[in-house]
């Protein structure tokens, strides 16, 4: 008996995964046009300001728009992959905080983070981490009997 694909609304890893898409995208839309405001450097640790509180420059923007990306390819896809890159993204978004906590003020803040950014990448970074960690257990349990 082959188990149908749980829907977006019924599972919660596609629908953060398309939620946490649509954020980084419109972010990281925005950010190509504020972070080129006085022609920053693609990896510059100044930025230019988005809503007056994320300090954004290229890097950082092209880094949000490719996580989008990936955030819906896999959240119209299936909750196997959604929660994997969940898992992954909340990762990379965890360490892209710790690491601008550590180094903003540097020249090596190569992603122009400020408190702001950083404290919106471990937010986002830990929510991503748990819903990939304890979501869905159920709906994958019940695919991955199905295929076997």
């Amino acid at each position: 008996m082959a188990v149908k694909e749980p829907s977006i609304i019924a599972s919660p890893n596609r629908a953060l995964a398309l939620t946490v898409g649509t954020l980084l995208a419109i972010w990281g839309v925005l950010g190509f046009f504020f972070a080129g405001d006085a022609g920053h450097a693609f990896f510059g640790d100044k930025g230019g300001m988005l809503w007056d509180s994320f300090s954004v420059n290229p890097a950082l923007a092209f880094l949000w728009t490719i996580l989008a990306a990936a955030f819906f390819i896999v959240g119209l896809g299936n909750t196997i992959g959604s929660r994997n890159v969940n898992r992954f993204v909340g990762v990379v978004l965890v360490v892209l905080a710790v690491y601008g906590f550590v180094f903003s003020g540097t020249s090596a803040n190569v992603f122009a983070l400020n408190t702001t950014d950083n404290v919106f990448n471990a937010i986002v970074g830990v929510v991503l981490l748990l819903t990939g960690l304890g979501a869905d257990r159920q709906n994958i349990r019940a695919l991955r009997a199905s295929n076997a």
